[in-house]
């Protein structure tokens, strides 16, 4: 619905910022030569916002889903743009004519892009790769937990570049490349409908417009009741975290209008509403 960032020598590693369930580092190498710092946050920032008795903030402890962070920890929000930043360095990153032929750009070991050498014949978008060396200019080569492959890179603050379920987000070296993932799958967060057994349905909000939905994401471990959010770490199954007062808590989802699931703790009744996502939660009254 995230981790802090690893800094990588020839390895690159995902961070999480939004929540405590980030997907699993990258393994890839973006041929480079040398220490590349990368942050791809989550797919979206998670949060919560309790209406009875108070707003709630993310679950991250950033600000409140109206005006949610960036997909970046320690990166400012940029929100919505329409007009997308440009790379740093002695090439465009999103021009594939910007290097000579035999190289592409992407973001070098100091973090400013570079022209740097690719195979005789590199790999288009989604093929299997061992290096960034092995895509096609315009592409890094990442592992996002099903085996590294040629993703494309696109500019921070574009909405609807990457096309389809793709967003683009994170930051790869220079702070205004980014990189084109799929947003977590839309869910119904009553019926726990992820296809994937571990992940769970929760509150979530699309990368690019912070648009909030319910969302696709690693299935959290904190009980009913247990602090989440940030290093507290992200909610299991059927909860959501929703901050009342001071603090972030589990709490179960109910079906409105004494619909299913039902609240199952004593003394707690289906009267909570995230309204940002329009989502029924169990409280005592």
């Amino acid at each position: 619905m995230p981790r802090p960032s690893l800094a990588l020598l020839v390895v690159l590693a995902l961070s999480s910022c939004g929540g405590g369930d980030a997907g699993p580092p990258p393994a890839p190498d973006l041929g480079g030569g040398a220490d590349l710092g990368a942050d791809l946050g989550d797919p979206a920032d998670l949060g919560d916002d309790a209406s009875q008795p108070a707003d709630a903030a993310p679950a991250d402890g950033s600000a409140p889903p109206s005006d949610a962070g960036s997909a970046d920890a320690g990166a400012p929000d940029l929100g919505p743009v329409s007009m997308p930043c440009t790379a740093t360095g002695a090439c465009d990153p999103f021009d594939p004519a910007s290097c000579p032929s035999g190289t592409g750009c992407r973001p070098g070991a100091a973090g400013p892009t570079e022209c740097l050498p690719l195979v005789a014949a590199p790999k288009e978008e989604g093929a299997l790769c061992a290096t960034s060396g092995d895509c096609q200019p315009g592409l890094l080569c990442l592992d996002f937990g099903g085996g590294a492959s040629c993703h494309r890179m696109c500019p921070r603050g574009a909405i609807g570049a990457c096309g389809g379920e793709d967003r683009c987000f994170g930051t790869i070296g220079d702070a205004c490349v980014q990189v084109c993932r799929p947003r977590p799958e839309p869910c119904d967060i009553y019926a726990q409908d992820c296809p994937n057994p571990t992940d769970a349905c929760t509150l979530a909000s699309d990368p690019e417009t912070r648009a909030p939905y319910t969302g696709c994401r690693p299935e959290g471990t904190v009980a009913h009741g247990g602090f989440c959010g940030g290093v507290a770490g992200a909610c299991a199954r059927g909860l959501v975290c929703i901050r009342e007062g001071s603090s972030s808590t589990c709490k179960q989802v109910c079906g409105p209008d004494g619909g299913t699931p039902a609240c199952t703790v004593a003394g707690e009744v289906c009267t909570g509403f995230a309204r940002t996502w329009g989502v029924s939660y169990c409280r005592v009254p």
